[in-house]
C-alpha cells in the first residue's frame, strides 16, 4: 500500500518495515537459474536442462525412513505431503547429459499460501534431517541392495539446511550436497553431485542464488 502522506514530526517512512509480497506460482520459473548461471556456479561447462516438472516424485517404496528421504531426494511427496504447498518447480541439470554425467544439480522452489507455513516445513525438514546425519542410508532396488549412501554433519542456521552425502559405486565416488532453504513463502530445495571425492558446495551456491532472485 503506498503511503500517501506522513503523522507526526518523525518524517520517518514505514514502508520499509512492510513485509514482502507472497512469491506466487507463475513466478517461479522465473527464479529458476538458467545452464549458463548454473555452469558458472559448478565450474561445469555444457550443462543440459531436462523438462521442468511440477509434481512431486514419491521413492517411499526405495526408502521408506522419511527422515533420510528428504535427503536423498528433492521435491519427495511422502515429506512434502499431499497439501499445504501450492505448486512447484523442478529441474534437472547434467553434464555431459548422459549416464556418465560428471556434475549433476537438481534445483527446486515450492510455494506455499504464506511465510509462516513455508517455515513450518523447514522446522519438520531441520528435525528429520537432524536424525539423518552420519547415517548410512540403505536402498532397494528390485529386492537388490544399491551401494550405500552416507550422510554427514548437518550445517543448519535459521533459514538454511545443508549436509553432505557420499556413495562408493563400481566405478568410483559420487559426492552430493543437500540443501533446504526457505525464503518468504518459498522453499528452495536443490541437490549437486559430481563424480568425485570432492568436496561439493555448489547446492548452497545455487540456493543462496536463486534466493537473491526472490528477494528482488
Amino acid at each position: 500500500m503506498a503511503v500517501t502522506a506522513l503523522t507526526g514530526c518523525s518524517g520517518k517512512d514505514d514502508r520499509g518495515s512492510s513485509p514482502p509480497d507472497l512469491v506466487p506460482a507463475n513466478a517461479l520459473d522465473g527464479v529458476l537459474l538458467s545452464t549458463n548461471e548454473i555452469d558458472s556456479l559448478t565450474g561445469s561447462s555444457g550443462m543440459v536442462a531436462h523438462p521442468r516438472v511440477q509434481t512431486m516424485s514419491d521413492h517411499r517404496n526405495l526408502l521408506p525412513n522419511l527422515n533420510c528421504l528428504g535427503i536423498w531426494q528433492v521435491n519427495e511427496a511422502g515429506v512434502y505431503g499431499s497439501d499445504g504447498w501450492i505448486a512447484l518447480r523442478q529441474e534437472l541439470l547434467r553434464s555431459p547429459d548422459t549416464d556418465d554425467w560428471h556434475t549433476l544439480v537438481v534445483q527446486s522452489v515450492v510455494n506455499y499460501p504464506s511465510t509462516d507455513a513455508a517455515r513450518d516445513f523447514f522446522a519438520q525438514s531441520a528435525d528429520r534431517w537432524s536424525k539423518c546425519t552420519n547415517h548410512n542410508v540403505n536402498i532397494t532396488l528390485n529386492d537388490k541392495p544399491l551401494p550405500k549412501w552416507r550422510s554427514g554433519d548437518l550445517t543448519k542456521t535459521d533459514a538454511e539446511l545443508a549436509i553432505p552425502f557420499t556413495r562408493r559405486t563400481a566405478t568410483g565416488v559420487e559426492s552430493c550436497q543437500r540443501v533446504l532453504a526457505v525464503a518468504n513463502n518459498v522453499v528452495i530445495d536443490v541437490q549437486a553431485c559430481t563424480r568425485d571425492a570432492s568436496t561439493v558446495t555448489e547446492a548452497a551456491a545455487v540456493a543462496d542464488a536463486i534466493e537473491s532472485k526472490l528477494l528482488r
